[in-house]
Parts: C-alpha cells; structure tokens; sequence
C-alpha cells in the first residue's frame, strides 16, 4: 500500500510543479497600435487636418511639465529656468488620409503626446494625451481628434 501511495506522489509531483511554474510570461499591458484620426471643423464642414505636428515624448509625464510652456516645434521649456529644456523623442506629422499611427515601445510607462493643428496654427490650437489616455491592456486603439472654431488654443 505504501508502495503505491509513493508511486502515485511521484507521478503527480512533477504534473504539479510544471502546472504551477513561475515560467509563464505576463501579458503586456500597454497599447500595441494607437491610431490618431485629425481633422478641424470651420463653418460645419469637418476636415481632414493633414501635416498636423505631433510629438511624442517617452519618459515624460504630464505631471512633469505643469511649469513648461510649449513650443510649436515641440520644444518645452521649464517656465522657472529656461535652460530646463526637454525635446521630443520622436517629431511626425498627420499624413494625407489624416492619420497618425503610434507603436509605443514595449514596457513604457511614462507618455506624452502633443498634437499642433496645422490648419488651426495660428490659434496654436493643440491637445495633449497622456499614458493614462491609452492605458487599455495592450488593445489597439483609435483616437477621433477635433480642432474646432470655437477653440480658443491654450498658451
């Protein structure tokens, strides 16, 4: 009876060690694809916003930047100490079907994306998303941006 308890407890053994292995890869958490759609609206028409600048900023939180004024070349200066200069990591504009399409590196935690209208630049019209704005375990996203007239701009 012993013998076939032993053999029975040596046969589910290893069945129970490979099932509970701490070997098994967690899934990643951030976006794999975010898709951003541009367009501004004037007198009701709603517009395709192509040659938008947009920058993306890794590693820079929005927290980070509350006392920074932005440039439109992307520049953000530390309103403090203009020296405190921080540039973006990577500078593109909205292609001609209005779409910008933005693959994060695996593991980033920390995102910042500025979007400048083109067609609205004069109003230094732009909008600012956050990692917070993607964070949907790892699903592809699209985001629907609108410039519209009635838009002030920020400063």
């Amino acid at each position: 009876m012993k013998l076939s308890l032993l053999k029975i407890f040596f046969c589910i053994t290893p069945i129970l060690l490979i099932c509970c292995s701490n070997n098994t890869e967690i899934d990643d958490v951030e976006p794999l694809k975010i898709e951003f759609k541009v367009f501004y609206t004037i007198n009701g028409d709603t517009v395709i916003d192509v040659g938008s600048k947009v920058y993306v900023y890794y590693k820079v939180n929005q927290s980070d930047i509350l006392d920074y004024f932005i440039q439109s070349d992307g520049k953000l200066i530390d309103s403090k100490d203009s020296s405190k200069n921080i540039y973006p990591s990577t500078e593109n504009k909205v292609d001609g079907s209005g779409t910008y399409i933005l693959v994060p590196p695996k593991k980033t935690e920390e995102l910042l994306v500025i979007i400048w209208s083109r067609f609205y630049e004069d109003r230094k019209l732009k909008s600012i998303f956050t990692e917070y704005d993607f964070y949907r375990h790892g699903e592809n996203q699209t985001v629907r941006l609108y410039f519209t007239e009635k838009n002030q701009g920020m400063e």
